[in-house]
């Protein structure tokens, strides 16, 4: 297990075929040539196979295909909006409208009038809302518009990548504690997994996702010469690799925890130790991001077990001996308590 394990701590630097799959699939589509698609994103070449390489594709090539494409569609969405193409440029604007804002808070309800008034299509209709609940503490972003139960899945998938975008003006990891759909539940529920490892509710009257409300209250920390070199990596960042801020004590936390979870983790109290604050601080700056220790080595786990249990050579107790789980009924307990599903029905739905 250990040979096949090896490669766990480099599976977030590359970008899977699947990705660039899907990319290449909505172009030819829509009548774009793959090849034509490649060839403008620079990807290399291979005269033996007379075709481009994209079994292991970097970050860049993976946001150069998906730029290309946006402009072959002249629709940054890729088609995912029901009442039209959004036009190349706009989420650029939309990002310079909102830098200036004094929160998140003001980020957002910025972000929802420009999409009111400059992106959707004339006499379309859009509920767009952020709620708070004040007793809770969770704050609530919703979406909907008339469209297909497929419409709706990628409106859900659209705010799941709005909030990492967030995420990075804040430097925070904004955490999804909860999301509803308006459609049934998909055949394949993959893309949303991808987007949601929590547990997501279907046939909602909109398209919702909860997070600490405390994101709310933080400041924007990016400048517009940051926008412009995130922005060339976006598709990236947004789409494939949902990974805490670099500034935020979510991300220090994670990066001390690693991928491999059969030993114990540190305690709180080595924790501080680790990252040379006192438990008062660590506390105070946990409570900031709207998180706690207990869930950030809970989503650790998670995620790693989702991971593996996406690939091949592994059984269900291999992974749960791996995230750290010597009673396998219990890692099924927790797995549904994480995702909704156990393991048995996430790994046939792969």
């Amino acid at each position: 297990m250990a040979e096949r394990l090896s490669n766990v701590g480099r599976w977030r630097g590359e970008v899977a075929a699947g990705f660039v799959e899907a990319l290449l699939a909505q172009g030819g589509a829509a009548g774009h040539n793959p090849a034509e698609l490649l060839r403008r994103a620079r990807f290399p070449y291979d005269p033996l196979r007379r075709a481009s390489v994209t079994a292991v594709v970097s970050r860049r090539q993976y946001s150069r295909l998906a730029a290309a494409l946006f402009r072959a569609l002249d629709d940054e969405a890729g088609g995912g909006m029901p009442d039209g193409p959004t036009p190349v440029g706009t989420a650029r604007m939309l990002a310079f409208s909102i830098l200036g804002s004094q929160n998140l808070a003001m980020a957002l309800r910025r972000a929802i009038e420009f999409n009111r008034c400059c992106r959707l299509s004339r006499g379309v209709v859009a509920d767009n809302v952020l709620a708070v609940d004040q007793d809770t503490r969770l704050a609530t972003l919703s979406y909907h518009m008339p469209g297909s139960p497929g419409a709706q899945q990628r409106l859900l998938c659209g705010l799941a990548i709005w909030l990492r975008f967030c995420g990075w003006l804040i430097g925070q990891h904004i955490d999804v504690v909860g999301a509803r759909c308006a459609a049934d539940a998909p055949a394949n529920p993959m893309e949303l997994r991808h987007f949601f490892p929590c547990p997501v509710s279907f046939g909602a009257a909109d398209n919702a996702v909860t997070f600490s409300s405390r994101h709310l209250e933080a400041e924007l920390l990016r400048d517009e010469g940051e926008l412009e070199s995130y922005l060339a990596m976006a598709p990236y960042y947004l789409v494939v690799e949902p990974k805490p801020s670099a500034r935020s004590i979510t991300h220090r936390i994670r990066e001390l925890l690693g991928d491999d979870f059969r030993c114990d983790m540190p305690s709180f109290d080595e924790l501080t130790g680790l990252l040379n604050m006192s438990a008062r601080t660590l506390r105070r700056r946990l409570e900031r991001e709207g998180t706690s220790y207990q869930r950030i080595k809970d989503n650790a786990r998670r995620d790693a077990a989702i991971a593996m249990l996406g690939r091949e050579g592994m059984t269900v107790g291999e992974v749960a001996e791996w995230v750290g789980f010597s009673d396998p009924s219990a890692f099924h307990r927790s797995f549904k308590k994480w995702t909704g599903v156990s393991p048995g029905a996430f790994r046939r739905s792969s």
